[in-house]
């Protein structure tokens, strides 16, 4: 398994251009009612929309996005799902793939 850090930073919301695998990717977080929220295009296509964020559990559940790997939020301190202020610090976003 290969892994890699998506860059973030400790604001409500953002969008992050990454190639992602060969994937040229789009990523946007945002916060509502104090949650973080996640979408995913690759190539302005949408993978998915909206996707409640909680600590280590796969984000992109199905293969037939045509995604090819995963995305997961870790908690460097425990198992609570991301509070933008602590982006980049305490929670991660990382690229999991083959």
């Amino acid at each position: 398994m290969n892994y890699l850090q998506i860059p973030l930073q400790a604001i409500p919301s953002q969008t992050v251009g990454v190639s992602l695998n060969s994937q040229q990717c789009s990523i946007t977080l945002r916060e509502l009612n104090g949650r973080q929220y996640l979408s995913l295009s690759i190539n302005g296509a949408p993978i998915c929309n909206n996707v409640l964020l909680q600590s280590s559990t796969s984000i992109i559940k199905a293969a037939y996005t045509g995604f090819v790997g995963d995305l997961i939020v870790i908690d460097s301190v425990g198992s609570d799902a991301p509070i933008y202020t602590g982006w980049g610090s305490r929670w991660s976003l990382i690229y999991n793939y083959a």
